[in-house]
């Protein structure tokens, strides 16, 4: 479709883009705690009776026939939470039993790394602990579950049937699947067509897309000369790369300055302070010089400087209420900046955000979100037909191909856009 686009002349470089993302259900049911351990076991199983039947067979219990041979959620699971508990250990013992077998000098070739039983690993050791036990000669202890602490980490997994669906919360929103980023062209003489769909697990930040996406479009040879995000794909980083690697001009607002000099009103944020970069030096709003400088990385590697200044003069400012909390005889204000390319960077967007003359790009933004809904309301974006991240993915793509065929028979029929749709009640107060 973008081949087409091209041939026709609908679809050029540098133009204008603007990128949002939707949530996506994975096509699996959500069990619960005790459901998922039930059903991993079950699956691993089963993954092993077709492969390795009669080893199997040899290191089976024989109430595992009783208890895995039908999925979890079709028996009638215990009511009480400590019989829940229980059975939880249980399920955990038979699993840690399975594994061992699995990691001894009998197992056959090849069985211990399928993808079923890595995912049996990874759940147990997401869910369980071992614990001593002197009622069993063997001394290995036995499972109990993990306290529930939140739902996060990289390998939490959510289903044995779908390893690639992460659980998110956003907005007051939770769901098990996966994020999709759709990009599209929004020139004044021209179709908005879908130029780029990304997708990724739910729990991937829209932060660490902005960089593939750009990578994605240069690649194409269609990358935009500007691009019109929400503030969740903005970052100084961000600004700096997207202008000095891909030569695009990233617009959108960026992340709300939290410090409790802002939130007050009236206080000195790190924007009040003069930077003298070349002379190594900050000059506050009394015309205080800032007494060192000093560059350090944080833990992710990322470079920034601390500035500090003299105690002495902060503690006989007038205005110190304005600019620090700071107690104690050793103490003053203290700034931290990041590199000057990307507190330059920062900067400008702020201010470029409260010019009147831009407000116009941040309303052709939102437009995006029309075509996120025409996708999940008429080609069911929002829900994953598929297992897995790579079909969900392809998915994807046929969606937007199907939106960007209706886009350019509209265009070329010369049907215009659809207003935007009012409810009857919400036209009354026009």
């Amino acid at each position: 479709m973008l081949d087409a686009g091209r041939t026709q002349g609908l679809l050029k470089a540098r133009g204008r883009q603007r990128t949002d993302s939707t949530h996506v259900l994975a096509a699996v049911r959500e069990p619960n705690r005790l459901e998922l351990l039930g059903e991993t076991l079950r699956a691993a199983l089963n993954a092993l009776a077709a492969m390795a039947p009669a080893w199997l067979r040899s290191v089976a219990l024989p109430v595992w026939y009783e208890r895995y041979s039908r999925r979890i959620e079709d028996f009638r699971l215990p009511k009480t939470p400590a019989e829940r508990a229980a059975l939880a250990d249980e399920i955990g013992d038979d699993g840690f039993r399975l594994l061992a077998a699995l990691d001894g000098p009998e197992s056959p070739p090849g069985v211990a790394t399928m993808p079923a039983v890595e995912v049996l690993r990874t759940v147990w050791r997401c869910h369980f602990e071992k614990t001593p036990d002197p009622a069993d000669p063997s001394g290995n202890g036995r499972a109990r579950l993990r306290p529930v602490s939140g739902r996060g980490g990289e390998d939490r997994l959510e289903s044995p049937y779908d390893t690639d669906a992460r659980y998110c919360s956003k907005s007051g929103m939770e769901w098990t699947g996966y994020m999709v980023h759709l990009s599209e062209t929004c020139d004044d003489d021209a179709p908005r067509l879908i130029v780029h769909a990304d997708t990724t697990a739910a729990n991937v930040h829209e932060a660490m897309r902005t960089e593939p996406i750009h990578v994605a479009l240069a690649a194409k040879g269609i990358a935009p000369a500007l691009h019109l995000v929400d503030s969740a794909y903005v970052s100084a980083a961000h600004l700096v790369t997207a202008r000095e690697v891909f030569a695009i001009d990233l617009v959108g607002p960026p992340r709300k300055n939290l410090s409790w000099q802002q939130r007050q009103g009236g206080g000195f944020r790190a924007a009040d302070f003069r930077i003298d970069w070349e002379a190594s030096r900050a000059i506050c709003p009394r015309d205080k010089q800032s007494q060192s400088w000093r560059d350090y990385r944080d833990r992710s590697g990322s470079p920034y400087v601390k500035v500090r200044f003299n105690p002495a003069d902060c503690r006989a400012c007038e205005a110190r209420a304005q600019c620090t909390r700071a107690t104690g005889v050793k103490w003053g204000r203290n700034l931290r900046l990041r590199p000057r390319d990307e507190h330059e960077a920062l900067a400008v967007a702020r201010a470029r955000k409260e010019t009147d003359s831009e407000q116009p790009l941040y309303a052709l933004r939102q437009g995006v979100e029309g075509t996120l809904s025409q996708a999940v309301r008429s080609f069911g974006l929002r829900r994953a037909r598929y297992k897995g991240i790579a079909k969900a993915h392809l998915q994807h793509v046929a969606v937007a191909a199907a939106l960007n065929l209706d886009r350019i028979a509209a265009w070329l029929r010369g049907r215009p856009l659809a207003p935007t749709r009012r409810s009857r009640f919400a036209a009354l107060a026009a």
